[in-house]
């Protein structure tokens, strides 16, 4: 049966979050198989308008004071930015006793135009998307104006077992407050969606109350089957990563030291594609790479990407030092059936099950004292693997709970 179905979520198709570019693979799936999809979102310096249609879906987006601090941030004189940057500080402080919301705005925005949009496009279905509390709240506030739409609350981050990103208030004031709004969104959608990497947050007695709510679904990032990868047999060893690269998220410092001992011996380049942060960059500028054997893209295109992946050699995957945490991107890394470099910064790193079971890895715990034997181990994978590539059908085997199709299933079958 056709579904009209409403996500809510914080960024769609121009420069997404890694949730706003599942959820787009999601939308495709489901307007494949015959539904309509419509999207409530944010704007932000990539999308201004207030709808458009993309690919048949219908993208609604509300303003937020976020627009302009980016604003003012990159075109503002420095004095300017100096003063807007304490205004929102100061903002962030009157806000502690909502958090964990921190933009009442946007919330009665998303909700107020979320309840034009049920009536006039006969939404049956609502998705919210958890990554901030303004779109599951607004989510649950139209599922409580209108009980005969189905609701649920896909949460692609652990709410309770997140870190607390506002400096000024305790980590376990937050997770109470969070703990607090988790039981409330429970009660309130007729399913809760975490991840299966969430299972050790909501798998208590906390949460007995809440069981027959709760539905584990994964990271939807495989890519589809339209797509064959090539092996790059090039002798130069092409090392690919794509997403943002931080101190903070996705640290490659600890490859840098391997990376510079590697190709005093080997041929190789290290292609980013993405964002970088200054830290980072300044880093192999220091280092002297920068431009030599490491090259920095920008955004690239999902039609760029296909090329990029068909000349990777081996892709890059920086772990994360929250166990809740998974990089999106190993998910299309996997579906080029390619090698994998990964490395871990803790023991229950997120990703490791995930590549254990994918085979082409190979999984690092980053350790100093390693780095000479590292090198060494990393250029034996490499020679032992470079004519090897998983076939699709085996990757689609493997992980069908990480397709598009498995989160469309899930709305078909419990709605």
């Amino acid at each position: 049966m056709r579904k009209n179905i409403l996500f809510i979520t914080e960024s769609y198709h121009y420069a997404p979050s890694p949730n706003g570019n599942c959820v787009e693979k999601v939308a495709k799936e489901l307007i494949h198989q015959g539904d309509n999809v419509t999207i409530l979102t944010l704007k932000n310096q990539e999308a201004k308008k207030n709808f458009e249609c993309i690919d048949g879906v219908n993208v609604f987006r509300v303003n937020t004071y976020a627009e302009w601090r980016v604003l003012f941030s990159n075109f503002g004189v420095n004095m300017i930015s100096r003063v807007v940057s304490k205004i929102f500080k100061l903002l962030k402080n009157i806000f502690v006793p909502l958090h964990p919301f921190r933009s009442p705005g946007v919330l009665f925005n998303l909700y107020f135009l979320g309840k034009r949009i049920i009536i006039n496009e006969q939404i049956d279905t609502i998705v919210a998307v958890y990554r901030d509390f303004e779109t599951a709240m607004s989510g649950a506030l139209l599922a409580k104006k209108y009980p005969r739409v189905w609701g649920m609350l896909y949460s692609l981050d652990a709410i309770s077992g997140g870190v607390c990103s506002n400096q000024f208030v305790p980590e376990n004031v937050h997770k109470k407050k969070c703990q607090k709004w988790e039981k409330y969104f429970m009660e309130t959608f007729d399913i809760f969606c975490p991840m299966k990497s969430h299972k050790a947050v909501y798998d208590t007695t906390l949460y007995n109350k809440y069981r027959k709510k709760i539905k584990y679904l994964d990271i939807p990032n495989l890519l589809s089957d339209e797509y064959s990868y090539n092996i790059n047999q090039d002798s130069t060893v092409n090392f690919v990563f794509t997403g943002m690269l931080t101190e903070s998220n996705a640290d490659c410092r600890f490859f840098l030291k391997i990376f510079k001992i590697y190709i005093e011996k080997e041929t190789a380049v290290f292609n980013i594609y993405g964002g970088i942060s200054n830290g980072i960059k300044n880093i192999l500028k220091e280092m002297k790479l920068w431009n030599r054997n490491i090259f920095f893209h920008g955004r690239v295109s999902q039609e760029d990407l296909i090329n990029i992946r068909n000349q990777a050699t081996v892709f890059l995957n920086f772990g994360n030092e929250h166990s809740c945490g998974i990089p999106c991107k190993i998910f299309e890394y996997m579906s080029t059936g390619k090698m994998i470099l990964s490395f871990s910064k803790i023991k229950d790193d997120a990703s490791t099950p995930y590549l254990e079971k994918y085979g082409n890895a190979l999984i690092l715990m980053e350790d100093d004292k390693q780095i000479e034997r590292y090198v060494k181990k990393i250029n034996e994978f490499i020679t032992q693997n470079i004519g090897y590539q998983i076939s699709k059908k085996d990757i689609n085997n493997m992980f069908y709970e990480n397709t598009p199709k498995a989160f469309s299933d899930m709305i078909h079958l419990d709605n």
